[in-house]
């Protein structure tokens, strides 16, 4: 009888998105008796996912003890396609026709849903709210009949659409115009750097198009410029250059140039003009690519489709397990089940913990000497901004807000570049909230309102809200990497105290009350959970405490972001929002697919048939 080799080992350290679906990849596409793979997750199983996860809340003798469910991480889905792309790559289960779960609709169901995953559109895309109480709603797409919705909700979408455009119309002449010029710009950038900068597949097709719009009015479009000079050339009300900007907070960066920076602050904290493809993904009324999206069952669905991917593709699964340290023999870990720890053997390992942690904490040679788990992180990188996250359940439904608010300051041009410092690096005014009421400074933040979209996010009559307030980073302390890792984590939520918390509240409950039907909100507030960054450091071991990862600078861009294979170790890759491409799920979902074809390309060099 032939003698087969044993199965190889891959072991892949967190259950986030990363590793969830670059576990999936390389188990789909190697034959399964000659891979195993298994997923080691310092959290529970109701964790599952890290931060694209949901958690429910339920208070007594309110609503009928039902739940609230509110998200921890991300709140809006974008490229939908790279979700679908997952389960059609790696599914195992028959699509079949019929009437989709919680939908209207009868046809054929996607790859994607055919798992549980069902991804409704959310039209508009957001509303803005400046903070001389000025709404406007943006991202309508041309094609809402094909969003499962009545003729009558069509009509009445068409009606705020022209709402809008009138707005638009007011707050510069032509704005309306102004607007869907830089759209198309942006939809130029999105097409061109979707492929060629993000997927790192050359598409030599989208290059005319995105050359035309940089040199376009003299190069005023050149997209390394700092973005605000492109605004600054396109627009002349304030209010449109912040509509026109939100989505860097995504990116970890400021919108306007830094003066006091080589070329502006572009390599590091201020995001250059191409970001703007941000706002082409979220609000293009034709571009592909383009929509918001909703997971009917919150986030965490998007990580129970992807759990039961994985069980179909025989993947092992190691909870409330914590990875101490990971060398190329194998890793290090410690159980919460009172069984201990030690080592296990792997052939691979891939890390999706976040880079700047596990490059300090896991992969360092001071590890070695580490009895336990720590938490330290690198700060030698730029990091995106902290959030203090409010998780707010209300007796009553909050019809004034849309799925997706922004609420911003632009009374003036210097309060809009203001409303920015917490990310402005080197800039004394990001230490404010420590030292002044946020009620006397601009500041913007977003807000989420699931039942708008989905009402299983709150009990008949009642809501969910999860407001996101932008605030600095932990500030880092090497000595407390010494310290057990749960007195560590201890000493750094200590840097966002109650009173911090109380104040940032109270300004956040006076901006919600310029709309109408929100001037008493807090009287029907019924439970609240509050994370800061040091609760994010606590769940999920990132650098910092920031939620969003490492900035996207063009220090920190492509290229010069962390790569997937760290120099230190020679057989472990890395995945994940800190690492290539960026974060956010559908990047993290492209990074996925890049480092598993990367992994099985060190996996046949180990003599692996692959099929």
């Amino acid at each position: 009888q032939p003698q087969h080799p044993p199965p190889q080992r891959v072991i892949i350290v967190g259950a986030g998105v990363g590793g969830l679906a670059t576990a999936a990849r390389i188990k789909s596409t190697l034959p399964s008796t000659n891979t195993d793979v298994l997923i080691i997750e310092k959290n529970g199983r109701d964790q599952l996912g890290g931060r694209c996860g949901s958690f429910d809340v339920t208070v007594e003798n309110y609503c009928n003890d039902g739940a609230f469910r509110h998200e921890r991480g991300p709140s809006l889905l974008l490229l939908k396609e790279e979700y679908e792309r997952l389960f059609e790559d790696c599914g195992k289960r028959e699509s079949s026709s019929g009437t989709i779960p919680n939908s209207d609709v009868s046809r054929p169901a996607t790859a994607a849903e055919a798992y549980g995953l069902q991804m409704k559109q959310c039209i508009p895309a957001y509303q803005v709210v400046f903070d001389d109480g000025d709404a406007i709603s943006v991202g309508f797409p041309r094609s809402k009949c094909q969003s499962g919705l009545s003729i009558e909700e069509i009509k009445e979408l068409q009606m705020l659409e022209q709402e809008s455009i009138a707005k638009l119309n007011r707050l510069e002449t032509d704005g309306s115009k102004k607007w869907q010029e830089y759209l198309n710009t942006c939809a130029a950038f999105l097409d061109c750097g979707l492929p060629n900068f993000i997927e790192e597949r050359l598409d030599v097709s989208t290059l005319p198009a995105f050359m035309v719009e940089a040199l376009k009015d003299g190069a005023k479009r050149w997209p390394l410029q700092p973005h605000s000079a492109m605004l600054d050339a396109l627009f002349d009300s304030p209010k449109l250059k912040a509509m026109a900007s939100f989505q860097d907070l995504y990116v970890g960066l400021e919108p306007y140039m830094n003066e006091q920076q080589f070329g502006g602050g572009v390599l590091r904290k201020t995001a250059p003009a191409v970001f703007g493809l941000l706002a082409a993904l979220e609000l293009h009324p034709t571009n592909g690519k383009a929509g918001v999206y909703a997971p009917v069952g919150g986030f965490r669905q998007v990580a129970e489709s992807m759990l039961e991917l994985c069980l179909d593709n025989d993947i092992e699964f190691k909870f409330d397990t914590s990875v101490t340290r990971i060398t190329d023999e194998g890793v290090y870990f410690t159980s919460k089940d009172d069984k201990g720890g030690g080592f296990l053997p792997a052939d691979l390992i891939i890390c999706n913990a976040d880079v700047p942690f596990a490059t300090e904490t896991l992969l360092s040679e001071s590890s070695k000497d580490v009895d336990g788990e720590k938490y330290d992180w690198n700060d030698k990188f730029d990091y995106s901004s902290g959030v203090i996250a409010f998780h707010w359940s209300f007796s009553q439904r909050i019809e004034a807000l849309n799925t997706h608010n922004v609420f911003m300051c632009a009374k003036n041009a210097e309060d809009a570049v203001s409303s920015w410092s917490v990310l402005r690096d080197g800039d004394d005014s990001k230490k404010s909230t420590n030292n002044n009421s946020m009620k006397d400074q601009p500041f913007n933040f977003y807000v989420h309102r699931a039942s708008h979209t989905d009402e299983s996010a709150a009990p008949p009559g009642c809501d969910s809200i999860m407001v996101l307030v932008p605030c600095t980073p932990l500030v880092r302390n090497p000595e407390l990497a010494l310290l057990p890792r749960d007195e560590a984590i201890l000493k750094y939520k200590q840097q966002f105290d109650e009173d911090l918390v109380n104040d940032v509240r109270e300004a956040v409950m006076e901006r919600l009350s310029i709309l109408q039907g929100l001037e008493s909100l807090q009287e029907k507030l019924i439970n609240e959970v509050v994370d800061t960054p040091g609760t994010y450091a606590d769940y999920y071991n990132v650098g910092g405490g920031v939620p969003f990862g490492l900035s996207h600078g063009l220090g920190q861009l492509s290229l010069t972001r962390p790569g997937a294979a760290p120099r230190s170790h020679g057989n472990v890759l890395f995945v994940g929002a800190s690492s290539r491409p960026g974060n956010g799920v559908p990047l993290v979902l492209i990074g996925a697919r890049l480092v598993a074809k990367k992994a099985i390309k060190k996996l046949q060099r180990k003599g692996l048939n692959i099929q």
